[in-house]
């Protein structure tokens, strides 16, 4: 009989629970990084989440499917509980009973919602379609790391890789660098210049923060530069996890003279080259406009990414539980509402 383990992820978490998930997250042909519990720790710390629980159902003193949920504010005092690229498992009567057990924690920790954000096709019972906040664009772009990089290449658009000889040619350097209060300055001054360029919202320096040391102390990748006479023009994060590796996030300079090196091609290329070497299978760009969409924010980013490959995927829809339905509506309401404002207003 399938036996469901409910915990607070805390330092002391089991660290035989670990291992099971690692086990079964191993199994998997992607590597969610967000459903460990290392992630969860360094989220906790960043404050962008207030605290997180695993789910777990364990069949035959094996881990049949598990799921980590994240209790993150939605303003005025009220929670949400996200679950990002998860649950994990496959075993039908597992996720069944899982689904049983995420609704009970969602009531007593008197949640709004529930939301779930699977990579594979499970539906669980008592959710729905839809969505509060997704944190896992739907449409990305992969490579297929199995290919030797000729294959790579040859799937990549002529302009891209004749963009790659361009900053080799003008000397771009491109190497990965720890950790340091320099470095990330570094990059977040030009992250600051990407922003204001695309139109897009940033973390905080914090978040930075936590988030590279966290990535360097569990040998996870981190933050790369591209530098040409010693001047820094572009830079990136890259996660290698298992056999995923992600683009996470990505800043070049704004100044002519120096994006005409193409430095952000040459930064992806050594680092696709890198997640080969760590043994990764699979490249994610982690996100791009849905086709149907012509005027998604993603557009400029959309180019870049397609430039690098032609090979595309799309995660299932997200699924909900909500338990206060009436709170619910007046939050989606107020979410409408912004969303609208900043069309008209800007």
């Amino acid at each position: 009989m399938p036996i469901p383990i409910i915990k607070k992820i805390t330092g002391d978490f089991p660290k035989k629970l670990v291992k099971d998930i690692d086990i079964l997250m191993s199994s998997l042909d992607y590597n969610p990084i967000w459903q460990t519990i290392e992630w969860q720790m360094m989220l906790k710390k960043t404050k962008y989440v207030q605290e997180s629980f695993f789910i777990g159902i364990s069949k035959d003193k094996n881990l049949g499917a598990y799921a980590l949920l994240e209790k993150r504010s939605i303003g005025f005092g009220k929670y949400g509980f996200f679950c990002i690229g998860g649950p994990v498992g496959e075993d039908a009567k597992s996720l069944e009973i899982l689904s049983r057990e995420i609704k009970k924690l969602s009531i007593k920790e008197k949640v709004i919602f529930t939301q779930i954000e699977p990579l594979a096709p499970i539906i669980l019972p008592e959710f729905s379609a839809g969505y509060y906040k997704n944190f896992i664009e739907k449409h990305t772009a992969i490579i297929d790391l199995k290919q030797d990089n000729e294959a790579i290449l040859a799937r990549m658009k002529p302009k891209w890789r004749y963009n790659i000889r361009v900053a080799e040619k003008a000397e771009v350097k491109v190497e990965q660098v720890p950790f340091s209060e320099e470095n990330l300055g570094i990059f977040y001054n030009l992250l600051r210049e990407t922003l204001e360029r695309d139109e897009f919202a940033a973390n905080s320096p914090e978040y930075f923060r936590v988030f590279l040391q966290y990535l360097e102390k569990q040998e996870l990748g981190g933050l790369f530069i591209a530098k040409r006479e010693e001047k820094v023009i572009a830079a990136g994060i890259f996660v290698f996890y298992k056999e995923t590796a992600l683009y996470y996030y990505g800043a070049s300079s704004s100044d002519n003279t120096q994006r005409k090196y193409m430095a952000s091609y040459l930064l992806q290329w050594e680092a696709i080259q890198k997640a080969q070497k760590r043994g990764c299978k699979v490249f994610d760009f982690l996100g791009i406009a849905d086709p149907s969409d012509s005027k998604s924010v993603l557009a400029g980013v959309t180019d870049f990414k397609l430039k690098l490959t032609d090979k595309t995927r799309v995660w299932p829809t997200s699924q909900i539980l909500v338990p206060k339905r009436f709170v619910y509506l007046i939050f989606t309401i107020k979410k409408t509402l912004k969303i609208w404002k900043s069309r008209l207003f800007g």
